[in-house]
């Protein structure tokens, strides 16, 4: 995925879902800049191949440091299938050490960006598993058994969220070395009103979309949006129950294909409310906090 491709995928899934999106162009380490651009409908190609990943009686989990991700598609007996990526660039398996409980294990390619080990996981007895990628060491805690099947609890999330009249959120995106936070309302059926913390503003109401630019609003175009569209984790499959809060609050674990290939663990309420959702995918780790669901608010096209 190309540092633009990265940037078109910023928020809200406008860039991913709708064809035409928000682009947060960041700046390197020195600072940040803003603009708003619009990007064509066809979504990044994946960077690498996880076969596993569309059997739904897999684990999926991932985790990255900086802009180093690795990811995990793990089946009940094994095997394994790694993805190890430096930014958008696929990780051999030769330059990839993997250990399971400080045993090197030996792996093969599997595809790219894509290595895959026979290993007793799941079968009982929890493990972990650590892969290092140069200086970068992520090690992930497997349990004894495959967790339980979220897919009933996922979708009444899905159910819920679609439901609602009006919610906000915060996202924090980041390539792994670059960050910008924005702050979302959304208003069914089609309204949405944005604000960067270096004060980039938008508002779009179906098919218009107005842009604050010079001290001033423009207005143009948009191809519309839904409310499922922004939940960023909406097309993800074969969640499964990874943790559970204090609070009742429920985490799944689950990985979706489209609009790319992302690894998403997703925080529900009692209420079957989101209340929290992390994406991870190669130099696009994001994580989105939502609120002030049914809120009293109205988005009003800006005068």
């Amino acid at each position: 995925m190309s540092r633009v491709a990265f940037i078109s995928l910023s928020v809200t899934g406008l860039a991913l879902a709708a064809g035409v999106g928000v682009a947060f162009l960041l700046a390197g380490r020195g600072g940040t800049t803003t603009a708003i651009t619009d990007i064509a409908s066809n979504s990044p190609t994946s960077s690498f191949s996880l076969p596993l990943t569309e059997d739904p009686s897999v684990l999926t989990v991932a985790q990255h440091s900086g802009d180093v991700l690795v990811g995990l598609a793990v089946r009940p007996g094994g095997p394994v299938e790694i993805a190890a990526l430096r930014a958008e660039t696929p990780v051999a398996t030769d330059a990839l050490r993997l250990q399971i409980d400080g045993r090197v294990v030996a792996a093969r390619p599997c595809g790219s960006g894509c290595s895959r080990i026979q290993a007793a996981v799941l079968e009982g007895t929890p493990k972990r598993l650590t892969a290092s990628v140069g200086s970068s060491t992520l090690s992930f805690d497997l349990p004894g058994r495959l967790p339980p099947s979220g897919a009933a609890l996922f979708a009444r999330a899905q159910r819920t969220m679609d439901a609602l009249r009006s919610f906000r959120f915060s996202e924090r995106l980041s390539s792994g070395r670059d960050g910008i936070t924005t702050a979302f309302d959304v208003q069914a059926p089609n309204r949405l009103r944005l604000r960067t913390v270096n004060g980039f503003r938008s508002v779009i109401i179906g098919r218009h979309r107005w842009d604050y630019h010079g001290g001033r609003w423009e207005s143009g175009p948009f191809p519309g949006l839904t409310l499922p569209q922004l939940l960023m984790w909406n097309r993800a499959k074969h969640a499964r129950i990874v943790g559970r809060r204090s609070n009742g609050v429920i985490e799944l674990a689950a990985f979706g294909l489209q609009p790319v290939s992302a690894w998403f663990r997703i925080a529900v309420a009692p209420t079957g409310r989101v209340v929290e959702a992390e994406m991870i995918s190669p130099s696009h780790f994001m994580v989105h906090r939502y609120s002030d669901f049914n809120g009293r608010f109205v988005i009003k096209a800006p005068k």
